[in-house]
C-alpha cells in the first residue's frame, strides 16, 4: 500500500501504518437522539453522545479504507472516546498529526506545524470537526470558559501501584534503547510521581542537545506500546562536586 503523491514523507509512513489497522470505521449503531453525524467530501463522522452531556462515549468514522484522510479519522476518534465534543474540536486533529508525523523527517512546512498546514489530507477531517462543533453549538450555546480537560489513564493503568507501571513500561523502554542503537545505561527511569509522571535519568551518552527529541521520541513510542497517556520528564541531576558547583 502507498499513499497519496500529495503527502509530505514525514506523514507517509505512519499513515501507511495507521490504515493497515484502522479501529473506527464504520457506523454507530445507537439511535438517532444520541449521536451526531456530519459529512464532507463523501466521508463521515459520527460522535456518539453520552446521554445529555457532551462527553463522547464512541466515535467512527466513513471514508475509503485506504484514503489517507481514514487514518487521520481513526486517530481522531481514538482521541474523542472518553472526551467532551469540546475536547476533540480543540485537540482532536493536534492529538492525531502528532501521532502520524514521523520525528526523523523534516517538517514540510517551516514554523509553527498544525492541521490546517500540515498535509492535505486533514482538510477535510478539519471540516467534519467543525461541522461537528457547529451541530453541538446551536443545541447548547458556544462555550466561552477554558477547556481543562486532560485525557485520563485506562483503569487497568490506575489500579496498577508503582512497581506494577513500572514493570509495564520498562520491557518497552529496553527494546527504545535497542532499536535506537542506545545502551542500557543511556537513560534509566527513575521515578514515576503521584500523577504518574515519568522521570528519567541521562548519562553523558546522551548530549544535552538530544535529549528534547529523544524524549519526545520516547513518550510517543510508550504511548503507541500501551494505549496510555505517558508523560515523560528529565530528573535534573546536581553535579555531586562542591567545587564545580560553587
Amino acid at each position: 500500500m502507498s499513499v497519496r503523491s500529495d503527502i509530505p514523507q514525514a506523514f507517509a509512513g505512519p499513515i501507511e501504518d495507521r490504515l493497515r489497522r484502522l479501529t473506527h470505521l464504520g457506523r454507530a449503531s445507537a439511535s438517532d437522539s444520541a449521536k451526531i453525524s456530519v459529512n464532507a467530501d463523501g466521508m463521515e463522522l459520527t460522535v456518539v453522545l453520552d446521554g445529555e452531556t457532551e462527553t463522547i462515549s464512541d466515535a467512527c468514522f466513513e471514508a475509503p479504507a485506504d484514503a489517507p484522510e481514514a487514518a487521520v479519522l481513526d486517530l481522531l476518534c481514538d482521541h474523542a472516546i472518553g472526551a467532551p465534543v469540546r475536547e476533540m474540536a480543540e485537540h482532536g486533529l493536534i492529538y492525531a498529526l502528532q501521532a502520524l508525523r514521523n520525528p526523523d523527517m523534516p517538517a514540510p512546512v517551516s514554523g509553527i506545524l498544525t492541521p490546517r498546514n500540515a498535509a492535505a489530507c486533514f482538510a477535510t477531517p478539519l471540516r467534519l470537526v467543525s461541522a461537528i462543533r457547529r451541530e453541538i453549538e446551536a443545541k447548547s450555546g458556544r462555550h466561552t470558559d477554558t477547556n481543562f480537560f486532560d485525557q485520563p489513564y485506562s483503569e487497568a493503568w490506575r489500579k496498577l501501584d508503582k512497581t506494577g507501571k513500572r514493570d509495564l513500561v520498562l520491557p518497552h523502554i529496553t527494546v527504545f534503547k535497542a532499536d535506537n542503537g542506545l545502551s542500557d545505561s543511556a537513560f534509566e527511569l527513575v521515578e514515576i510521581d503521584q500523577y504518574d509522571r515519568l522521570f528519567l535519568a541521562f548519562t553523558d551518552e546522551i548530549a544535552a542537545w538530544h535529549k528534547p527529541v529523544l524524549l519526545m521520541r520516547l513518550e510517543r513510542w510508550l504511548r503507541e506500546q500501551t494505549g496510555e497517556r505517558i508523560e515523560l520528564f528529565t530528573e535534573v541531576v546536581k553535579d555531586a562536586n562542591r567545587i564545580r558547583r560553587l
